[in-house]
């Protein structure tokens, strides 16, 4: 933010290096930082530790060099849903707003929690914006089997509130702007009212644009309606108040699933033929897979994700 506009200055930093990120604010006293920086689901699930290490101590860090630029600069951290733990939407089907109550139940959502108290009371000027799911390119561009992991361990009719990758960055950046209006608050950011989905929803709609079409409700398996703890940390978000801030929410989901299907054209070309044959062969897979993972009727997602990255990647008790 210190760069006159339109110019942008690249400066790499080791967010663990103290001196380093103490050098780059002193170089360049930026009037607002947005803190980005994390390490997310599946990779921090497969090192928790070491994600703990950039989602704690590296804010920590960051805050304190930023204490010490001579005009304290306005800080916006990306936080995100994961700081609700499991909603069982049977027994909470209320909005999610900035003051339901956080309950992490992995290690990162437990992470942006404790980065979250850091930040509010760091003595800085701050906004934080808890994220929905995000969606851009990229979300299809980089599926591989920790995130096809992901998708199979959340319940099918988990709630889930999209936000298109261009909205959330248009907020984080008119958070900067703003700051007089959102200084001290917690936002909420999601999408339009077309971004409220459940999980399957979501999957279908862009596992359509790679050109396989539809794979319907046997790809998820089913949330458990009397386990508080066997649904996944996203949620329908209240949205109001921080469209009314941030006026943010540009892109309704037909022009996200839209924006993601462009970037897959050369994939749907080759695919979309054979669509007919794979989505048989891919029901087949995973109802195979789930059977020689011994998976019940019900989704049991924290069962799962421990079982595959072991009980370090759930939330544990705090010192």
């Amino acid at each position: 933010m210190s760069a006159p506009a339109g110019r942008l200055i690249p400066a790499f930093v080791d967010m663990l290096d103290s001196q380093g990120v103490v050098q780059v604010l002193a170089d360049h006293e930026p009037e607002a930082i947005v803190h980005l920086a994390a390490v997310v689901p599946p990779a921090s699930y497969r090192n928790p530790q070491g994600a703990s290490e950039i989602n704690v101590e590296g804010t920590r860090l960051l805050l304190a060099a930023a204490r010490r630029v001579p005009t304290p600069p306005f800080m916006v951290l990306a936080s995100s849903a994961a700081v609700y733990g499991s909603r069982n939407p049977h027994r909470h089907p209320e909005l999610v707003t900035a003051e339901t109550p956080v309950n992490p139940i992995d290690r990162y959502g437990q992470d942006k929690v404790v980065a979250e108290a850091a930040v509010a009371g760091s003595g800085l000027p701050y906004c934080i914006l808890r994220l929905g799911g995000i969606i851009s390119p990229d979300v299809a561009a980089e599926v591989n089997r920790g995130y096809l992991l992901l998708m199979r361990a959340t319940p099918g009719d988990n709630p889930l509130h999209t936000v298109d990758s261009r909205d959330a960055g248009l907020a984080l950046a008119n958070a900067c702007d703003r700051r007089d209006l959102v200084a001290g608050k917690v936002l909420m950011i999601g999408g339009d009212s077309s971004h409220v989905h459940t999980h399957r929803d979501v999957v279908d709609d862009l596992i359509a644009t790679v050109g396989l079409g539809h794979l319907g409700g046997s790809v998820c398996l089913p949330g458990d309606p009397n386990d508080e703890h066997g649904w996944a940390f996203t949620g329908w978000f209240d949205t109001a108040e921080s469209q009314a801030l941030l006026d943010f929410q540009q892109h309704d989901w037909a022009s996200t699933v839209h924006w993601v299907a462009q970037s897959q054209a050369r994939r749907r070309l080759v695919l979309r033929p054979a669509g007919p044959v794979l989505r048989p062969l891919i029901r087949v897979a995973l109802a195979l897979q789930r059977r020689s993972e011994h998976r019940g009727p019900y989704a049991d997602p924290w069962r799962l994700i421990s079982a595959t990255y072991g009980a370090a990647a759930l939330a544990q008790p705090l010192s």
